[in-house]
């Protein structure tokens, strides 16, 4: 293997490979980058099983070759030589030398047999999404995934896909997203109705940072069907998806409600903020108080006081004596993600699941769980 390029595309693609390479050590391949010379191109591979990126490099080929190198020194060293030209070759001792201008170095490798396959071929259901919608999506879903691995399923996004739309769904058992888009160009999935995929909610957040820059984003199934493959203009991302049945969300999903507040988003954000000094100390749990026109926070810390916080809201329904708690981040880490200047409430009785909404997204629906009162 002999090639050159530049040190800032090189430096770039290092970069994301670096955040795929495998952090449990399960096999010391696994610790590698693969450099691959393909059609003309420099290919960079890391896998952690679960998740894998593959991105191409625009170089001078002079001599085919592969082989992979522990990632860590490499990305390193790369990220500190100046821009410019650097030249990559394989050394009869089988030692990557890597050379610029002023420094000459050679690093350790492995033979490519043992990583794991990364190519992608034949693959299944191709579509491409509009890029902003998807990342806009992903957002408003993947903060409510589970972060725990005891129960993996719940660490996945479930990819509900149609021949006209499609809705991603993430639990944590809590708390609950679900965003619903329509389709501008049908998807065709060989005739059927609709295809689920459970796909890992980290890949989707990796995806929404390697797509900063690009308009459309082409997803398809591996001929396997055991990943789904999302594809940029020089990087592929690969995810496993996850196996198991995910929960029957729309068992969980109110379908009606008795009572509905709107509230100022600024204002609702700023009295957690408030109730949150006092709420820290005592579960992050935060009383609400309804009346008509009203609403009361309260939080209660015996070792450090009690607040209690007065909103201005509309209502719908009789909400006189209406009580209710609710872990004040969960409220928060919505907000966090809501783009309107409203929010809406949608509410049964203090043990029923609420409904919260971006006023100005009703094709986002989120749910929370209250936090039972102590009489």
């Amino acid at each position: 293997m002999k090639i050159s390029l530049l040190q800032e595309n090189l430096n770039q693609a290092l970069t994301n490979t670096s955040r795929f390479v495998s952090t449990k050590n399960q096999l010391p391949i696994l610790n590698n980058i693969l450099f691959q010379t393909d059609n003309g191109r420099l290919k960079l591979s890391a896998t952690n099983l679960e998740l894998a990126l593959n991105q191409w490099v625009g170089a001078k080929i002079e001599a085919e070759g592969s082989i992979t190198v522990s990632h860590k020194e490499i990305v390193e060293f790369v990220s500190y030589l100046p821009t410019g030209k650097i030249d990559l070759s394989l050394n009869s001792n089988n030692l990557l030398e890597v050379n610029s201008p002023k420094t000459q170095s050679t690093f350790a490798t492995m033979p490519v047999d043992d990583f794991p396959d990364t190519s992608t071929k034949n693959n299944k259901y191709s579509f491409t999404l509009d890029n902003q919608l998807l990342c806009q999506t992903i957002n408003q879903v993947a903060f409510a995934a589970a972060v725990d691995d005891s129960r993996p399923i719940l660490t996945s996004t479930l990819w509900h896909l149609t021949p006209d739309s499609y809705s991603c769904v993430t639990t944590d058992g809590f708390r609950l997203s679900l965003k619903q888009n329509k389709l501008v160009n049908p998807v065709n999935i060989d005739n059927q109705e609709s295809v689920t995929f459970l796909v890992p909610t980290k890949g989707l957040v990796e995806l929404t940072r390697l797509s900063k820059n690009a308009s459309n984003v082409e997803v398809s199934l591996t001929s396997d069907e055991r990943q789904l493959v999302f594809v940029l203009n020089d990087l592929e991302l690969l995810c496993r998806l996850v196996e198991g049945d995910y929960p029957d969300y729309n068992k969980i999903i109110p379908e009606n409600y008795s009572f509905r507040i709107s509230i100022d988003k600024q204002e609702f954000a700023q009295g957690l903020r408030i109730a949150s000094v006092f709420a820290r100390e005592s579960a992050n749990v935060i009383k609400f108080s309804f009346s008509k026109n009203k609403l009361e926070l309260t939080a209660n810390a015996p070792q450090v006081g009690q607040n209690k916080t007065f909103l201005d809201i509309n209502t719908e329904g009789d909400l006189t004596n209406l009580q209710i708690a609710f872990n004040y981040k969960f409220i928060s880490d919505f907000l966090n993600i809501c783009q309107g200047e409203n929010i809406a409430i949608e509410l049964s009785d203090p043990l029923s699941p609420a409904v919260f909404r971006d006023e100005s997204d009703p094709s986002f629906t989120h749910i929370i769980m209250p936090v039972r009162l102590q009489d």
